[in-house]
Formats: structure tokens, C-alpha cells, sequence
């Protein structure tokens, strides 16, 4: 997300304050506002109720997406209130709504916007956000998702909050970009995209060497891990402190499940 690679998460937060705004971060975000923020909406961008969220909002303010497939809920979000966009990649402003759009570093413009707005009470705003974030919750508990839930949980528990996570495109990891709580900043990282398939080993070693100290995890599924398997050797040549987190389901289960919507059986 643009907030974390310009180092703007205290600016953003400063000025969500500010303005009682709600915040939601994108997939490529996570850890860009506090999770367990009063005005956080973590991020739960492929969930309907959030989306209709979004669409009721007057003003939206983008700071460092271009809302692309991911961030509009596969192009579904329409949003019916003014968008303002900040984007420090001309490419990506305005490229997907209209909105009217500041070039800029995202630390920059936060930084202006903090000087120069003024204060907003909403004492409704906490209440929202609790609201938005039950719903979410109840659909999710109607769906008998227990297994995955539980799986993303231990994960958490397991890593230690400092320490970086890769992942790989995967299923677990598609659950992880609306479930998982990165507890801080550039913690979480992930491939979006089938071109993206084989990334965390890899990154995750990366990582690893730059910083001995922070044990360091990665997760893939059981097709993905093939693309990179043989940097195990890495790992043991130059004894990099990484845990590889290998998600078998027996197949290649996202690929069961687009066949299976698209042609009614999977025969592969």
C-alpha cells in the first residue's frame, strides 16, 4: 500500500482521528491502520457490507490504491459520494472511477490535509464501524468456516507480532488478506495474482537475510511451494531462520473450485 511504503501510518491514523473518518486498508495495506482501532474497519474488502459501506460514504478519501479488482470487491464497488484519490503512480489516478486526483507521496499529502483540515465530531462514528464489523462476523459464522478460521487464528498465536509473514497465492492467504491481524506495519506482505505463485519462499529468505534476528514466516499451498521448492537448499546454505508453512489440500483447490463453478464437476 502507498500509506506503508511511504511511511504515513501515523499520519493517516492522526488524521482519521481528526475526523472521526472509518478506515479500511487494503490487501496490500494491511498494517497501514491499527486493527483493533475503534475506526478500523480492517480489511474486509471482498465483503458486501463493506462495500455498501463505502458506497454510502459522501466523501471518500483513497490514500495509495488505485482500486483495482481486489480493492472494488471485483469492480462491483460503485460508490455514489465524491472520491478523492491520492496517488503517487500517475498510472493508477483516476484509472478505475472518477475522482479528483492529487499526484502525490502519500506521507506528503497526509501531512498537508492534517494541517489544514479542521476537526470533525462524529460521535456515531465507533458505533458504525462496530455495526459494519458484527454483520461481517455473523455471515461469516453462518457459513460453517470454522476449520479456516481456527487455521488463521493458530497462525497468529504462533508468529510473534514482529515478525514479517509472505504469502504465497494461496488459499489460506486469500483468507488472510480480509482475517489476518499483521499487528503493525510492513509485517505482511503477499503476492496478488497467478503471476505471483511461488513468492513467499523466496521472500521470505530474502527477508530473513537482511534480518537474522526476527524469526520469519511463509506460507504456501501444496502447488504453489513446487515453484520454489528447491531454494530449501538455500535455507541450509546459508541457515536462514525461516518456517515454511505448506497448506495441502489434496489438490489444487482453488482450481477445483473454478472448474466446479464453471463447468460443474472438477476433472482435474
Amino acid at each position: 500500500g502507498g500509506v506503508v511504503r511511504s511511511d504515513a501510518s501515523g499520519k493517516l491514523k492522526a488524521l482519521a482521528e481528526k475526523l472521526n473518518a472509518p478506515v479500511v486498508t487494503t490487501f496490500g495495506g494491511k498494517g497501514a491502520f491499527p486493527w483493533t482501532h475503534p475506526l478500523s474497519l480492517q480489511s474486509w474488502l471482498e465483503d458486501r457490507h463493506t462495500t455498501d459501506f463505502l458506497e454510502d460514504a459522501d466523501v471518500l478519501l483513497v490514500v495509495g490504491s488505485g482500486l483495482g479488482e481486489l480493492s472494488s470487491n471485483y469492480h462491483t464497488f460503485k460508490p455514489r459520494g465524491r472520491v478523492v484519490q491520492i496517488e503517487a503512480d500517475l498510472g493508477k489516478l483516476e484509472s478505475n472511477h472518477p475522482a479528483i486526483g492529487i499526484h502525490a507521496d502519500a506521507r506528503l499529502a497526509l501531512s498537508a490535509l492534517l494541517e489544514t483540515v479542521e476537526e470533525r465530531p462524529d460521535p456515531t462514528a465507533a458505533d458504525r464501524v462496530r455495526t459494519l464489523l458484527d454483520r461481517v462476523g455473523e455471515r461469516i459464522a453462518a457459513q460453517e468456516l470454522t476449520l479456516e478460521q481456527e487455521v488463521l487464528a493458530s497462525v497468529r498465536r504462533a508468529l510473534p507480532s514482529t515478525s514479517p509473514s509472505f504469502w504465497d497465492m494461496t488459499i489460506l492467504a486469500y483468507w488472510a488478506w480480509s482475517a489476518f491481524d499483521p499487528r503493525g506495519k510492513n509485517t505482511m506482505h503477499s503476492a496478488q495474482g497467478a503471476g505471483g505463485l511461488g513468492y513467499g519462499f523466496p521472500a521470505a529468505l530474502g527477508a530473513a537475510a537482511a534480518d537474522p534476528t526476527r524469526p520469519v514466516l511463509a506460507v504456501s499451498g501444496d502447488g504453489g511451494a513446487l515453484y520454489s521448492i528447491a531454494e530449501l537448499a538455500t535455507a541450509r546454505q546459508y541457515d536462514l531462520n525461516v518456517t515454511w508453512l505448506i497448506v495441502d489440500d489434496g489438490g489444487y483447490g482453488i482450481l477445483r473450485e473454478y472448474m466446479t463453478g464453471a463447468f460443474g464437476q472438477a476433472t482435474a
